[in-house]
């Protein structure tokens, strides 16, 4: 009888232990041990990412643009030179955002407000995705095109607010 009750305080024991490891705040240092999320990438313009793309291909990156000639196939992420002016295309750089990998609602809210190659305050946005060399994949020698993969468009500008009845 006494036997059986240590056996029992044992395996108790063991089944307790075991709980307390795997429950936050108990058990080993190491079970605790949670490997923290990775920053966010660095926000950068489009002149600056068109720069140093040879060294960020298959990294994270966030651009601050435009979004432009936005349609099925994908979208611009431009930046535009100071003195644009209506009418005018004058861009200081645009990345291509890859319409097959680019989020459904981004690409949707796109093509809705941003399918021309103005420069629209409600086409500000900050885009992340992939950085991908495409011709470099296939092997093409010499200058080289960049664009953004898996990108995401957040949205800069506020929404535009509908007009809403009072209630009284």
């Amino acid at each position: 009888m006494f036997l059986g009750r240590i056996w029992r305080a044992a395996a108790v024991a063991v089944t307790v232990s075991a709980a307390c490891a795997t429950m936050p705040g108990m058990g080993h240092a190491a079970a605790r041990h949670v490997t923290p999320p990775a920053p966010p990438p660095p926000v950068m313009d489009v002149p600056t990412l068109l720069s140093q793309a040879p060294s960020l291909v298959g990294k994270r990156v966030t651009l601050s643009c435009y979004i432009a000639s936005a349609s099925a196939g994908g979208a611009a992420c431009a930046a535009f030179r100071i003195d644009d002016l209506p009418g005018s295309v004058n861009w200081n750089g645009s990345v291509p955002l890859d319409g097959t990998s680019l989020e459904a609602a981004s690409s949707d809210k796109a093509q809705q407000m941003c399918g021309d190659t103005g420069m629209h305050p409600q086409c500000r946005a900050e885009v992340t995705g992939i950085v991908y060399d495409p011709f470099g994949d296939m092997g093409v020698q010499g200058k080289r095109n960049f664009e953004l993969r898996d990108a995401r468009i957040r949205w800069l500008a506020l929404p535009e607010k509908a007009a809403t009845a009072k209630r009284h």
